[in-house]
């Protein structure tokens, strides 16, 4: 995708109304502080790229962009940040803290980005033009073969304001069916706790995901676990 036509289609995302860091959209001022900050590369002999301001990186799930950042004391500098692509269109990662007959489901779910094996809940980067409530259906069915007999909204959340732009829905659901984790989705297990037991969980660092942690917060704030 290119930069502009980003720009130019999501203008929220480029919004320098009430910001502290303005984003420089002047394409004459781009190419000169690219210019110049290529040169400045060049003598240190580091990568040329990291001068490149616009898209970075364009995949099915995320985008990566680099902006050319004005800061509170007048310097520029290139800024990176992911962008969800479900996000721009019409779609929302989700969240789901599943229970069932009184316990809390979780996966034992191995993750590339860390080469480690999690204790978390459900979640996914959500279908483009889908609701928020029906992604969440499509997550518990796709990871876990399961269905929902109740599912409650526990708000937006946003997991990494330093360098995501867009949030998850977080949910609290009653299932009323649970099958087989999905291999696929390095699932190869599934654990049921009660409260007490994932607040343990937590405390100890056996929970360290901060999306379950999240999930579980504004489940027991609102009263509902």
């Amino acid at each position: 995708m290119d930069y502009f036509s980003l720009v130019q289609s999501q203008p929220y995302l480029f919004d320098n109304e009430d910001a502290l860091l303005n984003i420089i959209l002047d394409q004459k001022t781009i190419i000169e502080w690219e210019a110049k900050k290529e040169s400045e590369l060049k003598k240190k002999g580091l990568p040329l790229e990291w001068a490149k301001i616009g898209v970075i990186l364009d995949d099915p799930y995320n985008i990566i962009v680099r902006d050319l950042v004005q800061f509170p004391d007048g310097d520029m500098r290139g800024y990176g940040r992911s962008i969800a692509t479900a996000s721009l269109k019409g779609g929302k990662g989700v969240v789901v803290l599943p229970e069932h007959e009184g316990k809390i489901l979780l996966l034992h779910q191995y993750r590339h980005a860390t080469r480690q094996w999690h204790y978390e809940v459900p979640r996914g980067y959500g279908e483009p033009n889908t609701p928020a409530d029906k992604n969440a259906h499509l997550e518990i069915e796709d990871e876990i073969g399961g269905t929902i007999s109740e599912l409650v909204s526990l708000g937006d959340f946003y997991n990494n304001t330093g360098y995501e732009s867009a949030s998850v829905a977080l949910f609290y659901a009653k299932l009323s069916s649970v099958g087989k984790g999905n291999e696929n989705e390095g699932i190869d297990s599934f654990v049921w706790l009660t409260v007490k037991e994932l607040e343990e969980w937590i405390a100890n660092e056996k929970i360290t995901d901060g999306f379950t942690i999240a999930a579980y917060t504004k489940a027991k704030l609102k009263g509902l676990i």
